[in-house]
């Protein structure tokens, strides 16, 4: 059966039918994965303007990406001209460089750390093109002897669809943003800015049309901590919440939320920064919704937090 769910994780993607699509205003649409997926992938955004519109983010479901890009051509009229990853998160840039084929005229913004590494990221998109075969191969053979006209038909799908992602052009991104850039869209300005955030080079683009920052991973209110500087990301935070051109705020997972409502992952790396114990501190705990998958997830990403932490500071005295 693990090769047959496999099959089932390339073809059918479980966010495919979760993904919403919901319009905050005129020039702003998010695209948003179910409740029961909302850590699965990430949410998405198109900001609109008179002459053109920008995706911003992706992630590493192709299957719901494609579906997105459908989407996206179906709803959208105006021209796709930029497309921003808030990220250098390997399954969001590999996500990017799908839509980055499909909309080949666009420019593509991104963290300094990806332009930088990008043959990284190339090979990471070759190995898991290959994984994607292999699972497909093995399927293939497991059910070679059935007669399901449904099942050959969509394992047959599924190839012509690996192979199609595997002869994609891999375009290297249009631009590095290391300082302030502004976008004009046609009577909507977007401002793109550099920080030190959840992946150590991220970004976040400001709709001055609605005061909305598109923050990624960075914004998330339970903070996914991976080898990233805290003390950088947590400054990068507190540098947000006290900004007077953001009303509210989209992270990668979960809802929009008003800009007081940062005040959660600063806590969040405020306490894992100041404490010693693993253990999730009361106050923190009182934050969050009293559910148990929001109360699970807290206690884990805590956990994990302060095992990278942890991992961070001893390998800083084996350096000394």
């Amino acid at each position: 059966m693990r090769f047959f769910f496999a099959f089932l994780v390339i073809f059918n993607s479980l966010s495919v039918s979760a993904s919403q699509w919901l319009k905050l205003d005129d020039k702003t649409h998010l695209i948003v994965p179910d409740v029961s997926a909302r850590y699965l992938t990430s949410n998405q955004a198109i900001l609109l303007g008179k002459k053109c519109a920008v995706v911003i983010d992706a992630h590493g479901d192709f299957t719901a990406l494609e579906n997105v890009v459908s989407e996206i051509k179906k709803r959208i009229t105006l021209p796709i001209c930029h497309l921003v990853s808030t990220s250098s998160d390997t399954e969001q840039i590999l996500g990017m460089m799908l839509l980055v084929h499909h909309f080949p005229d666009a420019n593509w913004y991104v963290p300094a750390h990806v332009s930088e590494q990008f043959p990284y990221y190339k090979n990471a998109l070759k190995e898991k093109l290959e994984r994607f075969k292999k699972s497909l191969e093995l399927s293939k053979a497991r059910f070679a002897s059935q007669q399901n006209k449904a099942l050959q038909q969509r394992l047959k799908a599924a190839e012509q669809r690996i192979e199609a992602w595997q002869k994609a052009e891999l375009s290297y991104p249009s631009s590095t943003v290391r300082t302030p850039i502004k976008v004009e869209l046609g009577e909507h300005l977007i401002s793109l800015n550099a920080l030190e955030g959840a992946t150590g080079a991220d970004l976040v683009i400001l709709s001055h049309f609605n005061s909305g920052l598109f923050a990624g991973l960075t914004a998330n209110s339970i903070p996914y901590v991976q080898d990233t500087d805290l003390t950088a990301w947590l400054t990068a935070l507190e540098q947000l919440r006290d900004s007077k051109e953001i009303a509210w705020l989209l992270p990668s997972q979960g809802k929009p939320f008003k800009i007081a409502a940062l005040h959660k992952p600063i806590y969040f790396l405020q306490s894992v920064l100041k404490n010693e114990s693993t253990e999730v501190p009361v106050g923190l705990v009182q934050l969050y919704k009293n559910d148990n998958i929001t109360q699970t997830r807290l206690r884990l990403m805590y956990e994990l937090a302060k095992t990278k932490q942890a991992q961070k500071m001893q390998k800083q005295r084996t350096v000394l």
